[in-house]
């Protein structure tokens, strides 16, 4: 069996928008998607600070992320605590042979391939969002990608693992979120009531961080495309169908997506070169690089960015 040992946190078709070639071939009519890892895009390492040229592929992922291993023992206590029901038949049939695995990256395509991320490109490359059915589906695009982002996944694989318990179980649990409408609708919904902007720009200037769903109190930014935008204002109720304003992107703007950018990178950014060089001279860039160099601070900020998150696992865990 072959299982795939380099997960991407942020899709290769989505972060090959941040090659110049690339965006404007979209542009006009959408290269095939077999191009996109082979794209060539600039990074800034948030560890060695160093600014290169790279390909799509070998951005924003993590080596074995989505695999895990399974012993007997505690595939029969998961059994136990979430399927008690099924504990005794589950242990006299028993596996044919332990230790198994699990490979995630099954259901990180199968993610990849629904209306939410076929949406995602869309208005990457037209800039409009048409309707309502487009809003609900890019809103799920937002909640999915949080989730599988490189924050919230690290941190709920240490939290459990800190707690006595395996890697497996989280990746157990989020595909029983995944596949659960009534726990992504109570997600997704309120970023629908929510008022949209969407801020456009001729110039490539936002570069992408391997978490790119920007979560604030008030707010809720990511870059759709290097050229585009998207802030939904968390803070401000609209009506469901209420489609985004669409602007300028002001100097305002910039900055604050910079800030929330930087504070949320936790290896790379990808991006044009001489904006990356200005990045990374900032007292910003500098500070988060400070953290990088520490790995138990480093590992302990994952956890603390994820945090906000942890409670929808463990409440859904429970209802199991």
């Amino acid at each position: 069996m072959d299982i795939t040992k380099r997960n991407h946190y942020n899709p290769c078709f989505w972060t090959a928008l941040w090659s110049v070639t690339y965006y404007e071939k979209s542009i006009a009519g959408a290269p095939s998607d077999e191009l996109a890892r082979k794209q060539v895009v600039h990074a800034l390492n948030a560890k060695s600070q160093k600014i290169y040229p790279t390909t799509v592929e070998r951005v924003h992922f993590e080596k074995n992320l989505g695999i895990a291993e399974i012993s007997q023992p505690a595939a029969e206590d998961f059994v136990r605590r979430y399927h008690p029901d099924q504990y005794q038949q589950f242990v006299s049939e028993g596996a044919t042979s332990y230790p198994i695995y699990i490979d995630f990256e099954n259901i990180l395509s199968g993610i990849e391939a629904t209306p939410a991320y076929q949406t995602l490109l869309k208005v990457a490359t037209t800039q409009t969002v048409d309707n309502l059915i487009e809003k609900s589906y890019l809103a799920s695009f937002v909640v999915l990608q949080n989730l599988r982002s490189h924050s919230i996944m690290n941190s709920m694989i240490d939290w459990h693992e800190e707690n006595g318990y395996e890697k497996f179980e989280h990746l157990v649990k989020l595909k029983w979120m995944l596949g659960d409408p009534h726990f992504l609708f109570r997600l997704v919904h309120p970023l629908v009531c929510s008022r949209w902007n969407l801020y456009t720009s001729s110039e490539h200037c936002l570069p992408l961080c391997d978490s790119p769903i920007l979560v604030q109190p008030e707010s809720v930014m990511v870059a759709l495309s290097p050229c585009l935008l998207l802030d939904i204002r968390s803070d401000s109720p609209a009506p469901e169908d209420a489609m985004p304003i669409s602007q300028k992107i002001d100097s305002n703007m910039l900055e604050e997506y910079r800030l929330r950018t930087i504070g949320n990178t936790f290896r790379e950014i990808i991006g044009e070169p001489k904006q990356l060089e200005a990045w990374r001279a900032t007292a910003e860039f500098q500070a988060r690089c400070e953290v990088m160099k520490d790995i138990k601070r480093y590992n302990k900020m994952i956890r603390a960015a994820g945090n906000r998150e942890l409670w929808h696992l463990n409440a859904y865990g429970n209802r199991r």
